[in-house]
């Protein structure tokens, strides 16, 4: 029950009726303007003396604006705590008292004139607790004359500040503060699907609603009404958008009330974690004496200062405004108020000689004074300077938020309810504005029951879902796949169990009607979700709902044999059959000896006429066979074969041999560039339109697919608007205008997909999926078919690939029941694990499951690839290694196999002579006589003469010569190996 209000008591008399007088005055001076010119002027000097004169005498007044909706319930005790401020704690140690005078915000209009009355009067400071619309004109009012303006409005209302000259200061509200909470929770347990219900009490319904800002959660405001029709209908609209958080923002009162029609109209499988926001203190409790069966609720609640809330308590009591009052009864706009009163008071304290600033007129603006803004500057510091011990904690200045505010600690209590009685309550945590909030449980939410449901698939469409038999057949089927992958994470997140089962297709319509595959699963009420590559198509969405798209938009695409190419090296080779390469080298080899025996036997030639040469110029050239073979060589070269045969007859089988070389070379470079020409200049097939416009390979996608509807809808409709062009052009009725335009020689829609469609039906449509590859691979057949099924085959078999660009995209989505709540639910967490970009980590893992490593297939018709070509450089590589081999041979039989006999001679013949002077000598040439180490000098070795003799393999021998002397007993053979060695290299 309400305790009656109680009169404010006067203040002090002499200052009471000075202030009625001044109230009067300045309502006097409004009045004046209706009497004559100079009797008005000389009505306002006398005011304004007698107001300078009341100034002076009266004590420091501060105007407070209060919200009349924030008082009109909630706060009932909000003016008469302003009013009683005068008598509060020790006033022995007040060096002044402080007049607050409160004005409930009704009109915009009203309160202004009410405002601007007091300010005739004079005052020091004004306190705005307005409405948003009055709160811009108040600080405009304190602007122009120079008052300190406190403002407890939130500053996002202040659109346009105005420039305040040190006078203006403001005051965090607690519920800015408080709503903090919301987000941090909402960010601590990464909650989605949010209702707000709130009511006036936090002022939501005024302020922007950012109470979730920055938080990526779907969240709904809902405003809270009393009415219990409207109250079921926000719990259905709670229910059908699958909300599984609900925070009421509210009064105390309101909150229980509406927690106790949610639980006694409770519906089945909707029971949310409820969060309860309310201007109350620590030891405030929620009571839910309508509340059915068990519930579970979070409230949360502020923290109060033992000392502070003992002074607010006894204040209270004392000033007779509640004679009972107790914690129970403390709220927070209430405390608030309570401590502003104290820390004006304190900083009107410390400001030397205050005294009350006097707005002449409202209506006329006028430059505030020196005087004025210097003493509200000063009150202004002065409040950033001081700080208390406020009833919901220390209320001082915050550099960070610019303000005066509390630093709150607030308090979250878990909560259960059995049959209406409060069960227990203790403290699951805390939250601060520097630490944010602190957890002493694991988690702010309940336990919630797991449900279970039934999931039907299409198994056998890799990647997407694998079907894996029990070993020994028993036991329930493995799935696995990127479908299930997210199946898990939903049911995850969710908290749901679930039994699968699975179907052929995922379904059409037949000409009746009727469904087959998991579309029929749904509708028969078999399976609450459908998971699976499932396109989204408008005939099924009639009868089915299907969730927003998990996977990126598919078309259709064409799967076909990869086109083989025959690789060679000597692909050069091939031009020629093997008997005329045959033929090429045997005329080769017999050109050869032809011109050897002609330069043989004919008289005219070099060799037979060698007395008849002059020596003049080079020696002319004598044909061999080995010069005969590279003639025939070199003539087939652009460098040539060199010099000709002298004789006639030589030089007619050379020229031969030319004309031979000439046609061979002409004909080989002609089918060299035909042979590698031809493979490029069949056209593959890269279209849809290529692919109907050919008419070797056929084509069909499988019967009863997505693709085959296509195909035959498109026919139909090209079809029927054949027949709606013909019944125009034919149509009697019209005039011969009408008809004349409508006559055209070419069908005006193309019949491309009725051509597309025949040429199926004739192809025969695949049952299955293997049937189709089969055919493919061992036929000139082309397979239609979603791109992700043809983008497997072409992973696991590299004989196959897939032409064309897609066509008829249509995403793939999770399918439920028509009406089903579940769709709402399995989108958000969809759209959730897109943000996470978790599905693109699925799809990279199951598309590189079964990937196997195919040989890279070259483009023939951009050039010819080294895989044909690569023979010319087996040749280069070929003829070197030849070179270096007989470079070797020529190295050792003309160099080293003569030395090695020359040193082998040396050394019998020094065997022979051991005992005397040798005299080393060869046969046909000079001998090298060698004297001992002891008795050769360097005089000697210059003294050596070199004398050679011709070989009979035409090298030249070389000897020494030694004056005198015979070889000493210690030279040996290795010295002369060594020696001879020495020489030669």
């Amino acid at each position: 029950m309400k305790a009656p209000r109680p009169q404010p008591e006067s203040t002090p008399r002499r200052n009471y009726y000075m202030q009625t007088f001044l109230q009067r005055l300045g309502k006097l001076t409004i009045m004046a303007p209706n009497i004559n010119t100079f009797t008005s002027i000389v009505f306002l000097v006398v005011v304004l003396t007698l107001v300078k004169i009341g100034a002076f005498l009266t004590q420091p007044t501060v105007v407070v604006v209060i919200d009349q909706d924030i008082d009109l319930y909630y706060n009932q005790n909000l003016k008469h705590i302003f009013e009683n401020m005068h008598k509060f704690a020790d006033r022995d140690k007040k060096k002044q008292e402080v007049v607050f005078t409160v004005v409930e915000a009704r009109n915009d209009t009203d309160v202004l004139d009410e405002v601007c009355a007091l300010l005739h009067s004079g005052a020091v400071a004004l306190i705005d607790m307005s409405t948003p619309s009055l709160s811009p004109l108040l600080r405009s009012t304190c602007s122009s004359m120079g008052l300190t303006y406190i403002s407890v409005v939130d500053r996002s209302y202040f659109n346009h500040p105005i420039e305040s000259k040190g006078t203006e200061l403001m005051i965090e509200p607690p519920a800015s503060q408080m709503l903090k909470v919301v987000a941090d929770i909402a960010k601590k347990e990464q909650l989605n699907n949010i209702a707000i219900i709130y009511d006036e009490t936090f002022d939501i319904q005024n302020t922007p609603r950012r109470v979730l800002t920055n938080v990526p959660a779907q969240h709904l405001y809902i405003r809270l009404s009393r009415d219990l029709f409207e109250i079921r209908r926000n719990m259905e609209t709670l229910v059908k958008i699958n909300i599984k958080i609900i925070f009421i923002i509210a009064s105390r009162y309101n909150a229980q009330h509406f927690l106790g029609e949610m639980t006694k109209n409770k519906i089945q499988n909707f029971d949310p974690n409820i969060f309860i926001l309310t201007k109350a203190p620590q030891d405030a409790k929620v009571l839910c004496e309508a509340c059915a069966g068990t519930e579970r609720i979070v409230q949360i609640t502020a923290g109060t200062s033992l000392s502070a809330r003992g002074q607010f308590i006894d204040y209270m009591r004392r000033s007779r405004i509640v004679r009972d009052f107790d914690m129970e009864r403390i709220k927070v706009d209430e405390a608030l108020a309570f401590d502003i009163g104290r820390i004006v008071t304190l900083a009107l304290e410390a400001v030397p000689n205050v005294q009350n600033i006097v707005k002449v007129s409202c209506d006329n603006g006028t430059d505030p004074t020196p005087a004025s803004l210097k003493q509200s500057a000063e009150l202004t510091n002065e409040l950033t300077v001081v700080s208390i011990p406020g009833v919901l904690g220390p209320l001082s200045w915050s550099e960070q938020s610019q303000a005066l505010r509390y630093n709150m600690t607030l308090l979250l209590s878990e909560m259960f309810f059995e049959s209406g009685i409060l069960k227990s309550k203790d403290q699951v945590a805390n939250w601060t504005q520097a630490g944010g909030l602190q957890l002493d449980v694991p988690t702010l939410q309940k336990a919630n029951k797991k449900k279970r449901y039934r999931i039907v698939t299409v198994a056998g469409i890799p990647p997407f879902v694998y079907k894996e038999e029990p070993i020994n057949s028993t036991g329930p089927p493995v799935y696995k796949g990127y479908c299930i992958d997210l199946l898990e994470r939903i049911a995850q997140d969710m908290n749901f169990d679930y039994e699968i089962h699975d179907v052929e297709i995922v379904g059409s319509m037949d000409d009746d009607g009727n469904w087959s595959g998991v579309i029929k699963e749904l509708i028969d009420n078999k399976a609450d979700i459908a998971v699976g590559p499932i396109s989204v198509m408008a005939e099924r969405e009639n009868v089915i709902d299907f969730t927003v798209p998990y996977y990126d938009l598919v078309g259709l695409t064409i799967l076909m044999r990869k086109p083989r190419f025959d690789y060679s090296l000597v692909k050069f080779l091939n031009v020629l059959d093997e008997e005329v390469w045959g033929c090429i080298i045997g005329a080769f080899f017999l050109f050869s000896i032809l011109i050897c025996v002609f330069d043989k036997l004919s008289p005219f030639s070099y060799q037979n006429r060698k007395n008849q040469w002059k020596s003049s110029g080079s020696e002319p050239r004598v044909f061999t066979l080995k010069e005969g073979v590279w003639f025939c060589m070199m003539s087939l070269t652009p460098q040539g074969g060199g010099e000709t045969p002298k004789a006639l007859s030589g030089r007619l089988i050379a020229a031969t041999w030319w004309l031979f070389g000439f046609i061979i070379i002409a004909t080989y470079t002609a089918n060299l560039a035909a042979f590698l020409t031809v493979s490029r200049l069949e056209t593959p097939i890269e279209s849809l339109d290529d692919l109907s416009e050919q008419f070797k390979v056929q084509y069909a996608p499988m019967n009863g697919s997505t693709a085959m509807i296509y195909f035959k809808r498109m026919a139909h409709i090209e079809h029927r608007f054949y027949e709606i062009w013909k019944n125009m052009s034919l149509n009697d009725n019209l005039a011969a205008v009408e008809r004349a335009q409508l006559a055209v020689w070419d069908y005006p829609v193309s019949d491309k997909y009725t051509k597309l469609w025949q040429t199926m039906q004739d192809s025969h449509f695949p049952s299955n999926k293997t049937e189709a590859v089969h055919r493919v691979l061992n036929e000139d057949f082309a397979f239609i078919s979603d791109a992700t099924t043809n983008k497997y085959q072409t992973l696991i078999n590299c004989d196959l690939w897939q032409v064309g660009e897609e066509f008829s995209r249509k995403p793939y989505a999770l399918a439920v029941q028509e009406g089903s709540p579940l769709r709402s639910q399995l989108s958000n967490i969809i759209l959730k694990l897109i943000n996470q970009r978790a599905l693109e980590e699925m799809k990279t893992k199951w598309w590189k499951e079964d990937e196997k490593e195919c040989p890279k297939l070259e483009n023939e018709t951009d050039g010819i690839s080294i895989r044909n070509i690569g023979g010319v450089f087996l040749v280069i590589v070929i003829g070197s290694g030849l070179s270096l081999i007989t470079l070797a041979f020529e190295c050792y039989w003309y160099r080293l196999r003569p030395e090695r006999k020359t040193l082998s001679k040396m050394y019998n013949g020094r065997s022979k002579d051991t005992n005397s002077q040798g005299q080393l000598t060869t046969s046909g040439t000079a001998t090298s006589v060698l004297a001992s180490d002891s008795q050769m000098s360097k005089e000697n070795q210059r003294n050596n003469k070199l004398e050679t003799g011709g070989l009979d393999s035409g090298f030249v021998n070389t000897g020494f010569e030694l004056n005198g002397g015979g070889l000493d007993s210690g030279f040996t053979s290795d010295r002369i190996i060594e020696r001879t060695h020495t020489e030669w290299f």
